[in-house]
């Protein structure tokens, strides 16, 4: 198959896209006129390092006596109302200055998709934004700190080795049912690992080690009406900084849970956001009405994006369905329909952001309704439970041990519950492993192909507040509907409601057997 420098060297209109909006720190000993970032990526200098961003990338940069920081990305704090990086940056010097757990305190009150740096001396921090949506990737050669948004640039410009056991993994033949996700903090190249949420990655003396920052709990003694009212008014004031800080800010809409919260909780903006939705399918066609019907009732307008079935040019087709591949870490082939998406919204100027729900699906007991409304999982976590919640596994026992291994060592190296009000491990697997694990990938290498994402779920204290109810009522998604009825009872009123077509009543309750069976299977 044709390389994806030579595919570039024959459509080189395409190769901006191409670790679109990534980045890269290192020692700055490339060649940045070349492959992949032909002269276009911006560089800086931060004490002996280089940064090279993406010409569509964001960054901020700030110094004070003793620390350098830098954000790639974008950031907001909702409780102090601010959207302006250079003044939230400078609000965290100031308190590591002085005191890091008030900078920790502060640093978790940020929202958005960013990888945040601190040098101090010689030593590097690498901090990722609450959920990682911002995927990022290190490793360290010869003593020296790489460390990027995409692995594929890492695993070429490192001539990386590719893991066997990920070889074999990714060409199991029921590996991609649950997506391109791979297991644990590993990657597809030897010593190439990926940031975990709510961890500090600590780079000094040429070795790396880990120090956790922020440990998922639960707020006690608060009922649903005041959670409701405390998680409204945070995506409120996101949304607030988001029409602030873009022209041309868009709310994508469905008629399900995530996408009508938000729309809710843009009251008071409403006039600045655009609303939209796109029809691929006949799933999504539903999508499209429900969404219709909302935005009516609240005489917003709304626009839909038809994606054809076939485009014209299908060599157009072919070449990004390569580069997304490829951006995504070239482990699986995008979907047909959603290369198609990206090519007909990325000709789209109506819009400069997409404000997407994701990261909320944490607050929503996933995992048990994923099971048949399951509340029971064991009291600790194991590779084996690991193991089955991350993939399905009918055979090759062989994979299935090596799997569980893996998932054993994410658990000595990341896993630590809170030590007053825990939230139950299965829910912090789910946070910290399967959201930035596929949903961070999905977005940084394929969705901001397009279009810039923010998204205002993403911040630790919000995820607090969501994850702080009852699991009987997450399950219904109560916690959801409160914040609808306090901050706009006209969506539910419309009477619209879409829920996901694959997840059927069979579905869970296959599932729930499989659970069942695989993880008491001692093989």
């Amino acid at each position: 198959m044709q390389s994806i420098k030579d595919l570039l060297d024959q459509y080189p209109q395409y190769r901006e896209k191409l670790y679109i909006r990534g980045f890269l720190l290192s020692k700055g000993e490339e060649d940045e006129s070349v492959y992949p970032y032909y002269g276009a990526w911006k560089p800086f200098s931060i004490g002996s390092y280089r940064l090279l961003v993406h010409p569509l990338q964001h960054i901020c940069i700030r110094n004070t006596g003793s620390y350098s920081v830098a954000l790639v990305g974008h950031a907001m704090d909702p409780f102090a109302l601010e959207a302006n990086e250079a003044v939230i940056l400078d609000g965290c010097l100031e308190e590591l200055e002085r005191d890091e757990a008030s900078f920790w305190n502060r640093f978790n009150q940020l929202t958005g998709v960013f990888t945040c740096f601190v040098f101090h001396e010689d030593r590097v921090w690498i901090i990722g934004d609450a959920s990682g949506m911002q995927t990022t990737f290190y490793a360290v050669q010869n003593g020296k700190l790489f460390v990027s948004s995409h692995t594929m640039m890492l695993g070429e410009q490192l001539g990386l080795k590719k893991d066997p056991y990920i070889d074999r993994l990714i060409r199991y033949r029921f590996f991609p049912l649950l997506g391109n996700a791979l297991p644990g903090d590993r990657t597809q190249f030897v010593g190439l690992t990926r940031v975990t949420p709510n961890i500090c990655t600590i780079f000094e003396n040429g070795e790396i080690r880990r120090r956790r920052f922020f440990t998922p709990y639960r707020m006690p003694e608060k009922s649903k009406e005041e959670l409701a009212k405390e998680a409204g008014e945070l995506i409120n004031r996101t949304l607030v900084l988001v029409a602030q800080k873009w022209k041309k800010p868009a709310i994508s809409l469905t008629g399900g849970c995530d996408s009508k919260t938000t729309l809710a909780c843009a009251r008071g903006v409403y006039d600045r956001f655009q609303y939209y939705s796109y029809s691929s399918s006949p799933a999504e066609q539903v999508d499209c009405e429900a969404a219709g019907i909302i935005c009516q009732a609240l005489g917003l307008e709304h626009t839909v994006y038809s994606i054809p079935n076939t485009l014209p040019d299908h060599e157009v087709l072919e070449v990004v369905a390569r580069i997304l591949r490829w951006n995504c870490g070239d482990i699986l082939d995008s979907n047909p329909n959603d290369v198609r998406k990206r090519i007909v919204l990325d000709e789209i100027d109506d819009f400069d952001v997409e404000v997407k729900s994701w990261a909320s699906e944490i607050g929503r007991a996933y995992y048990s309704k994923r099971f048949h409304g399951r509340t029971k999982f064991p009291v600790k976590p194991s590779g084996r439970a690991c193991t089955t919640l991350y993939k399905f596994f009918l055979h090759d026992r062989k994979l299935v041990r090596e799997t569980d291994k893996v998932f054993e060592g994410f658990i000595r190296e990341y896993y630590q519950a809170a030590e007053q009000d825990p939230i139950p491990w299965f829910e912090q697997f789910f946070w910290e492993f399967r959201v930035p694990a596929w949903n961070g990938l999905v977005i940084t290498g394929e969705h901001r192909y397009s279009s810039d994402i923010t998204i205002p779920y993403n911040n630790r204290l919000l995820l607090t507040i969501l994850l702080s109810v009852p699991i009987e009522e997450r399950i219904t998604d109560a916690l959801y509907t409160e914040i609808r009825k306090q901050f706009q009872p006209k969506i539910d009123a419309a009477g619209v409601s879409v829920t996901n077509l694959h997840h059927t009543e069979r579905r869970e309750k296959l599932e729930n057997l499989y659970w069942l069976l695989h993880t008491a299977i001692p093989y």
